[in-house]
């Protein structure tokens, strides 16, 4: 007792707090030992994101708001990370039938890609802006798929590790490439085997898994846990990896694990994520903020 820390707002409601899972790695998820970090392979690539967005102005209530996503890949080649693929885009986005012809005329004006968004039927000063954004995000995931796209057709053995899920359908084949998930908002497993998974000892990773939600696409899946979490919530240092789903999946998962492990160091600190945050990754990030200039 007293070790928590003290907050003052309840957190927001989880979407879907709630999956499915069948088990294809043994009867069933438990922990296993993967013997520690292993010197990752040669060439592998890490891929991250960042979006921006700001309110310009308003004709009427319609909101202008101007965008940035940009997204790139950091290519390990012996001790250093180097720019394997980028790209970035900056545009307006507007609920196109809302404005009048001149107003559309001044939006273009500007120079920059327009791109277009819902407009629900009545107006809301705080959903409409929320609405703008979504389409910035979508920029941003679309971007993210080119650039990951470019890494597998240039190096198509070379692996790919992508900060969050695989969001979209896995390429054809079995290509090396992973999703690494911080937050852990749906819980597939249930039980003794949500237990298992949440009390993971440092360095062990739960048998492999088939989660479902009903509306992603298929995948491989396990937990692993980067640094203890004594004195820690069970969630700390705990990341849920993702794989197109194939037998190697199965076969590689303890050697993924532990060339995972040797990307903890350096730490991520200061960022808060440090915990689940390999420092690649955490590296990509800081290349695309300074290429943001003024959108940092």
């Amino acid at each position: 007792m007293g070790a928590g820390t003290a907050l003052t707002h309840v957190t927001p409601p989880v979407t879907t707090p709630f999956g499915s899972a069948r088990v294809v790695e043994g009867a069933r998820v438990g922990a296993i030992d993967v013997g520690g970090p292993e010197q990752p392979p040669e060439g592998v690539s890490f891929l991250d994101g960042i979006q921006r967005y700001a309110v310009e102005g308003r004709f009427g209530l319609v909101p202008v708001v101007r965008g940035y996503a940009a997204a790139a890949a950091l290519r390990r080649e012996g001790a250093s990370l180097k720019v394997a693929e980028e790209r970035s885009e900056e545009f307006v986005v507007v609920a196109r039938e809302r404005l009048s012809g001149a107003e559309l005329e001044a939006v273009e004006a500007a120079g920059l890609p327009v791109v277009d968004c819902e407009a629900p039927e009545r107006s809301h000063p705080i959903v409409d802006v929320q609405l703008a954004a979504r389409e910035v995000e979508r920029r941003r995931e679309a971007l993210e798929a080119e650039v990951a796209a470019a890494c597998l057709a240039a190096r198509p053995q070379g692996w790919l590790v992508l900060d969050g899920g695989l969001g979209g359908p896995a390429p054809e084949g079995a290509p090396p490439v992973l999703g690494l998930v911080k937050s852990h908002e749906t819980q597939y497993l249930e039980g003794g085997e949500l237990e298992a998974a949440l009390t993971l000892p440092e360095g062990h990773r739960t048998s492999v898994f088939q989660p479902s939600t009903g509306a992603r696409p298929a995948v491989f899946s396990w937990y692993l846990r980067l640094w203890p979490w004594d004195q820690h919530d069970l969630l700390h240092g705990l990341v849920r990896v993702e794989r197109p789903p194939n037998e190697s999946c199965i076969a590689d998962a303890t050697a993924v694990s532990r060339w995972l492990l040797a990307e903890r160091a350096p730490l991520s600190a200061p960022d808060g994520r440090w915990d689940r945050l390999i420092y690649p990754i955490q590296q990509v990030e800081t290349y695309l903020r300074a290429q943001a200039g003024g959108w940092q």
